[in-house]
């Protein structure tokens, strides 16, 4: 993943994606479209809270960076995020039922 991250990172920089924009949000939505081609469990609200950056302005960035790439990025399985969403729901000991059920 580091290695496709650092790929994507020389193309925007060859075609001058980076100027004018932070790094931290470059290298944050870089990140973001390693972990959906690579259909990993992160969302890109995770990244913006990580390097604390607007997540509109982060948005916004993901979607010129793989419009100027051409990247074809994968649909999300909404099925990946169950368990993580009920857990933060705090149903307690039901926690693996309900998510089991939403998953049905």
């Amino acid at each position: 993943m580091v290695d496709m991250a650092k790929k994507y990172y020389n193309l925007a920089t060859a075609r001058r994606f980076i100027q004018g924009r932070k790094t931290k949000h470059v290298v944050g939505v870089i990140l973001y479209t390693v972990c959906r081609l690579q259909k990993t469990r992160h969302l890109l609200i995770d990244f913006s809270e990580v390097i604390q950056a607007n997540l509109f302005v982060l948005g916004s960035i993901y979607l010129k960076f793989i419009r100027l790439l051409q990247i074809s990025v994968p649909i999300i399985d909404p099925s990946l995020f169950l368990k993580r969403f009920c857990s933060k729901l705090e149903f307690g000991e039901k926690t693996n039922h309900v998510s089991v059920t939403a998953l049905k």
